[in-house]
């Protein structure tokens, strides 16, 4: 998958673009990886951040659960900006979406 800046400056862009790289299979719990997910609005703080809740286990979570985008005050696209300006290719920025245990074994 090839990514364009255009995707990244835009918010929604943004957010859809971290979506398709990180669940390319469809949106998973990263709790217990049911497929079986249900939306529940979105970010207060991010109107584009997507809230889910897992259907099997229960368990709430957005787009940037277990990333190491997770908890910060920055806006998404300012770091994924960053690292598209670091030069990082797909597969680096693959690797920053995938859940911080994926990421460490």
């Amino acid at each position: 998958m090839q990514v364009n800046i255009k995707h990244l400056i835009d918010d929604v862009q943004c957010y859809q673009t971290v979506r398709a790289l990180r669940w390319p299979d469809g949106i998973a719990c990263p709790s217990c990886e049911s497929t079986q997910v249900i939306k529940r609005g979105f970010d207060d703080t991010e109107p584009a951040r997507q809230r889910y809740e897992c259907h099997d286990c229960h368990k709430r979570f957005d787009d940037l659960t277990d990333t190491i985008f997770a908890g910060h005050h920055q806006p998404l696209k300012v770091w994924v900006l960053c690292l598209y300006f670091m030069g990082l290719n797909v597969l680096g920025f693959y690797q920053f979406t995938r859940p911080l245990a994926a990421v460490t074994h």
